[in-house]
C-alpha cells in the first residue's frame, strides 16, 4: 500500500501530520508530490498535512479539473484523505496562499456555513460507513447536503434535514475523503484511515423496524450471504429492511399488512455504494434509486398484468436461454394467447407453468424476475420453499455465484441450504447466524469443518 504526506509551506486549520516527525510515511513537497502522483497506477494513498492545495498538482482554471495531476490520480484510483478547513478554499502558488473556491470548487455540491468560524452542529453521528471505519464523531462546522456521489462518515442530523459532517467523494476509481470538518484532527486515525478503507466490506443498519432499535451487521465483502437463526429472531425483517431500499414496500404491505408505525430507517453500503431509506406506514423517502428484487418462496408467482406484459415479452428469450442452461430439454418458453406462461420442450411436450412440478415452476419465477428487473440486490425468504431436488440447488447456487448482482442475502432453516453451498467453497459466499440481536459470520470452509459434528441452526441460539 503506497501512501505519503504532502506538507506544504502554507495552511489554514492543520498542520499537524507535518508538525512531527513521519518516519513510516512519505514526506511529498510542493514539487516532488507531482513525480509521487505520477507514478502511482492504481490504489495509492495522498494524505494532506497541510489543508492548502498546491498549484502543481491543481492548476485550475489554466487546466480543466479532470486534467489536473490530482484529479488523474483519483480517475486511477488513487484515494485523496483531506483533514482541515474546506477542500479547495485556499490554493498554494509560489509560497504564498490565494483564495480558490468561488472560482475552482471542483465538487457538485458546496458546504454551509463556510464564512462562520463557529460549529454548526455541536454534535455529529456516524453513519454505517463511519461505524465501519471506527470514526470518532466530533462537532460539524463545514457540513454539505446530501448528494448521490458522496458515501456519507459522519452526519448532522439536528436540523430540517440531514447534512454530511465528513463524507467520501467517489470519483473515477478513486476517491476523495473528506475528514474532520472541524479544527479537531487525530494524527493516528488519519494515519490508520488507508488501512481502513482498504478493508471495507458490506455494512447494514436498521433503526425503528420491528424488533431491530439500532441494529448494525459489519462483515467482510461477499456475494451470497445465508442468514440462518431461530423462528421469530429478525431474518425476515432484515431482508424486509433492505428491501425498502427499492420499491418493495407493496409486496411487503400485502405479507405483513403494514411497515412501520413510527419513521424507520435502513442504511446499506456494498460495493463502495451507499443507500439509505426512511420510511413510515405513510411515506419512503430514499437517497438513491436501486433495483432490490424481494421474493417470498410462498409467493413469487409472476402476475402477468398490462403493466408487467411488455416486460415479460420482451424477456422471454432470455428466460429461455438461462433456463436451458439448467434443463437442455427446454426448447422456448412463451406466452400464449391468453398470456398464461407456457414452456415447450424438444421433445414437442407443450405444458402450463401450473403443470410443472413445483421446484421448476419456482425456478422459471425466478428467472423472469431476475431477468425482467434485473436487480442489484436479491433478497430470498426461506429458499427451501423453492423446493428444489439437490441436484437443481447445485446448479441454482451455480448460477447465483456467476450472475452480475452487488448482494444475495437468503434466510433459512434447512441444513440442505447451507450445507449444498458451503460445499462450492465460494470466497464470495458468507454464513451469518443471528440470535438476539447478535451475529456471527463463518465461511465456507468454517461451515465445512463443524458441518459432520454440529447444525449450525442449533449454534445460533448459543451466540450471545
Amino acid at each position: 500500500m503506497e501512501i505519503a504526506i504532502y506538507c506544504g509551506k502554507t495552511y489554514s486549520w492543520t498542520n499537524e501530520l507535518c508538525s512531527k516527525p513521519l518516519k513510516e510515511v512519505k514526506v511529498v513537497d510542493y514539487n516532488s508530490v507531482v513525480d509521487w502522483i505520477s507514478s502511482q497506477k492504481g490504489r495509492a494513498f495522498l494524505i494532506f498535512g497541510t489543508d492548502v492545495i498546491p498549484y502543481s498538482l491543481y492548476e485550475y482554471p489554466k487546466i480543466p479539473v479532470d486534467e489536473t495531476p490530482l484529479f488523474k490520480f483519483m480517475e486511477r484510483g488513487g484515494v485523496v484523505i483531506w483533514a482541515g478547513d474546506v477542500p479547495f478554499f485556499y490554493i498554494e502558488k509560489d509560497g504564498i496562499k490565494e483564495g480558490l473556491f468561488n472560482k475552482g470548487n471542483p465538487f457538485p455540491f458546496k458546504p454551509i456555513n463556510v464564512m462562520e468560524h463557529k460549529p454548526l452542529s455541536e454534535k455529529s453521528e456516524n453513519s454505517i460507513v463511519g461505524e465501519m471505519l471506527k470514526y470518532d464523531p466530533k462537532d460539524s462546522w463545514r457540513p454539505v447536503e446530501p448528494h448521490p456521489l458522496l458515501i456519507p462518515i459522519s452526519v448532522v442530523k439536528s436540523h430540517p434535514y440531514t447534512l454530511y459532517s465528513t463524507w467520501i467523494y467517489k470519483y473515477g476509481k478513486g476517491a476523495f475523503v473528506r475528514l474532520y470538518d472541524s479544527p479537531y484532527v487525530n494524527t493516528q486515525y488519519i494515519l490508520s484511515l488507508p488501512e481502513r478503507l482498504s478493508s471495507l466490506g458490506i455494512g447494514i443498519r436498521i433503526s425503528n423496524f420491528r424488533r431491530f432499535r439500532d441494529f448494525k451487521m459489519i462483515f467482510p465483502e461477499f456475494r451470497i450471504g445465508v442468514i440462518l437463526g431461530k423462528n421469530n429472531v429478525g431474518k425476515t425483517t432484515i431482508l424486509e429492511a433492505i428491501a425498502m431500499l427499492g420499491k418493495n414496500e407493496d409486496k411487503i404491505r400485502k405479507f405483513r399488512g403494514n411497515i412501520s408505525t413510527g419513521i424507520a430507517e435502513t442504511e446499506l453500503f456494498v460495493n463502495y455504494t451507499y443507500y439509505r431509506v426512511d420510511f413510515s406506514y405513510s411515506q419512503v423517502n430514499r437517497s438513491a434509486d436501486v433495483n432490490v428484487l424481494l421474493i417470498y418462496s410462498h409467493d413469487m408467482d409472476v402476475l402477468i398484468d398490462d403493466k408487467v406484459l411488455p416486460y415479460v415479452k420482451s424477456s422471454l428469450r432470455k428466460v429461455t436461454e438461462l433456463l436451458n442452461s439448467f434443463d437442455p430439454n427446454i426448447f422456448y418458453v412463451y406466452l400464449s394467447s391468453g398470456n398464461e406462461l407456457r414452456v415447450l420442450f424438444n421433445d414437442r411436450t407443450d405444458v402450463s407453468i401450473n403443470e410443472l412440478g413445483y421446484g421448476y415452476k419456482s425456478l422459471l419465477n425466478f428467472i423472469l424476475l431476475y431477468v425482467i428487473y434485473q436487480p442489484r440486490i436479491i433478497l430470498i425468504d426461506d429458499l427451501e420453499g423453492f423446493a428444489f431436488h439437490p441436484e437443481l440447488l447445485k446448479m441454482f447456487y451455480d448460477f447465483l455465484l456467476k450472475i452480475d448482482v452487488d448482494l444475495i442475502l437468503i434466510t433459512t432453516q434447512s441444513s440442505d441450504i447451507y450445507a449444498y453451498l458451503a460445499e462450492k467453497r465460494s470466497d464470495k459466499v458468507r454464513f451469518i447466524l443471528i440470535n438476539d440481536d447478535k451475529y456471527e459470520v463463518l465461511t465456507s470452509e468454517e461451515v465445512l469443518d463443524r458441518l459432520y459434528y454440529e447444525d449450525l441452526r442449533y449454534t445460533a441460539l448459543k451466540i450471545h
